[in-house]
């Protein structure tokens, strides 16, 4: 176990990306740390074999500042003693499991990303206009996030058929003309990254790893972690490796219906064979954001490198409601101006109102806008409408109850 005291204070140090090392929290006082070029992908005849989650027991740790005792679970590499706040990175885990072959480094602080996400929820188009001024941010410490990353060599037979959309008789209506397809192809697949953490929420994973750019990896250094929670993987590789497999797959039919200038594409046979595998294991670090506005609760995800964000957010009904109306009223002024004769009707007497054709229309664009309102309503019931993510989270809650 390592843990990370100023020299001249005894204060904890964590990282600090703008310093590009240690950083007292008591002192200020800057430690660098260099860094190194990250290692390459492995290849593999056969799956790696890695000690199990067994290996690694539950245990009482003590602090090695203030000598409070605490537990910590079989899975964790790095934490804050509870107590006093010193960095604990417990880098023999990581160096028994697997030290991964990148890790990109934290370099946003948690005092940035309080005011990244104030500003990004206030900049949403349908957020009330005191979101950035009134929202409660509680932040959670970095947490790094493992991923195994796969690359390989496809070659891919493949045979069904194959159609494009047009249109056919009668408003709405399409035909479909199918036509056989076949052929093979080889591709090179890289980058394909499968969350390694146990529990975490899809979209905030798969937005993580591709909101982080490759230049952004370095070398393994237990320093990274410090001031942070960090974890060995969960999900074990034989399950990660299926799942990447599956995602080649989808990307490779997405690639034959792009050439084939497809919409949509039915394999009878799909024969797809994988050589030159590869392997590596990255951390990336990210900050899970809990938020508060007018009673609901909402859920952020940033990254820590590029402090990017991606999560829901509070939304003004009285904007969806005047957004209704305003595009209600212009369709109306937009057919009125395309057909006058069903708004006025003029004869040699002068012009009127078609009060039933008024009427007509009007109901149809109010029907059609009505259906729009309802399919905008749940989605954002679904996306920002203050669902409490918690609940539907409980890789969430677990990492709220651990940094407490």
């Amino acid at each position: 176990m390592k843990h990370y005291t100023c020299p001249d204070c005894g204060g904890s140090m964590e990282w600090d990306g703008a310093a590009g090392g240690l950083r007292c929290g008591n002192c200020g006082k800057a430690v660098s740390v260099p860094s190194g070029p990250p290692a390459g992908f492995h290849g593999y005849e056969a799956p790696p074999a890695f000690p199990g989650l067994e290996d690694f027991p539950d245990r009482a740790v003590r602090c090695p500042c203030c000598g409070a005792e605490t537990r910590t679970d079989s899975c964790t590499v790095s934490m804050s003693c509870p107590y006093c706040g010193t960095s604990l990175v417990f880098d023999e885990r990581q160096l028994a499991f697997a030290r991964p072959d990148a890790v990109a480094r934290c370099m946003v602080s948690p005092e940035r990303v309080k005011s990244l996400v104030r500003e990004w929820s206030g900049k949403q188009r349908f957020a009330p206009d005191l979101t950035s001024k009134y929202m409660e941010v509680k932040f959670i410490s970095p947490q790094y996030i493992p991923f195994w990353v796969f690359e390989a060599r496809s070659r891919c037979k493949y045979s069904g058929r194959g159609c494009r959309y047009r249109k056919g008789p009668g408003a709405g209506r399409t035909a479909a003309t199918w036509h056989p397809i076949h052929g093979e192809r080889s591709d090179d697949l890289r980058n394909f990254g499968v969350p390694a953490a146990a529990g975490i929420k899809k979209d905030y994973a798969d937005f993580l790893f591709r909101s982080t750019p490759d230049d952004a990896f370095s070398g393994w250094k237990p320093e990274y972690f410090a001031g942070s929670w960090s974890f060995v993987p969960a999900v074990p590789f034989a399950d990660a490796e299926m799942q990447a497999k599956d995602e080649m797959k989808d990307e490779i039919g997405k690639r034959i219906r792009s050439e084939l200038n497809c919409d949509r594409a039915e394999f009878s046979s799909f024969n797809a064979e994988f050589s030159s595998k590869a392997w590596r294991l990255v951390q990336i670090p990210g900050y899970f954001v809990i938020c508060r506005y007018n009673g609901g609760i909402y859920v952020a995800a940033v990254n820590a490198v590029t402090g990017e964000i991606s999560g829901t957010y509070p939304v003004s009904i009285l904007k969806v409601n005047m957004a209704f109306i305003i595009v209600t009223a212009a369709l109306f002024a937009l057919c009125a101006f395309i057909e006058p004769d069903m708004v006025v009707t003029c004869t040699e007497g002068g012009c009127r109102p078609s009060w039933g054709s008024i009427g007509s229309l009007a109901a149809f664009l109010l029907a059609g806008a009505l259906m729009l309102y309802a399919r905008t309503w749940f989605w954002l019931r679904g996306r920002v409408l203050g669902r409490d993510d918690l609940k539907e989270s409980p890789w969430l809650r677990q990492i709220m109850e651990k940094t407490k």
